[in-house]
């Protein structure tokens, strides 16, 4: 194997170069002056008051007038009960502290309060289920009813379309 010798090309410096124009004098000759740019500067809030506000005193308060005379005190005649010192004994209430199974027993429902209460939830889930049904089978009845009613007072009634009556019909379908 042979090392190869290391070799650096040579470098033309006229045509490789990118050239730099440089100027032969300042563009500025003249020293005019500090040139005229207004930068933008922070003047911080002068904290210290110019004149001095003036002082805030409070009205003085004119004091209550003394009342004139204290009325005599009233002594109002003692009850006989009143005269005894010792105040009126309230006896604490017992609470009976029952065994846990009458306890349970005691806490289940009887059979008249349990057939109530089914009932009136079975009336309330049936009624819930059955009204989207009665309305419409009472909603034609009571149109009919109004119509007849408007007829009797003397009311016009507006004459329905085919169009609006088929729709109707259609709707007590769905």
């Amino acid at each position: 194997m042979e090392i190869r010798e290391i070799v650096v090309p040579e470098i033309n410096s006229s045509v490789d170069l990118p050239q730099v124009a440089l100027p032969e004098a300042p563009p500025v000759t003249f020293d005019i002056g500090v040139p005229v740019i207004e930068l933008p500067h922070f003047n911080p809030m002068d904290m210290e008051p110019e004149v001095e506000p003036p002082r805030i005193v409070p009205p003085r308060i004119k004091p209550a007038d003394p009342p004139a005379a204290k009325p005599p005190p009233i002594k109002l005649p003692r009850k006989e009960e009143e005269k005894s010192e010792t105040p009126p004994v309230i006896p604490e209430p017992t609470v009976e502290m029952k065994p846990l199974p009458q306890r349970i027993i005691e806490a289940i429902p009887t059979i008249p309060q349990a057939v109530n209460t089914a009932g009136t939830s079975a009336i309330a889930v049936s009624a819930a289920l059955a009204t989207p049904l009665l309305l419409k089978a009472i909603r034609p009845t009571i149109k009919k009813l109004a119509k007849k009613l408007q007829q009797a007072i003397g009311k016009k009634t507006k004459i329905e379309s085919v169009r609006e009556r088929r729709k109707f019909q259609r709707s007590l379908r769905k």
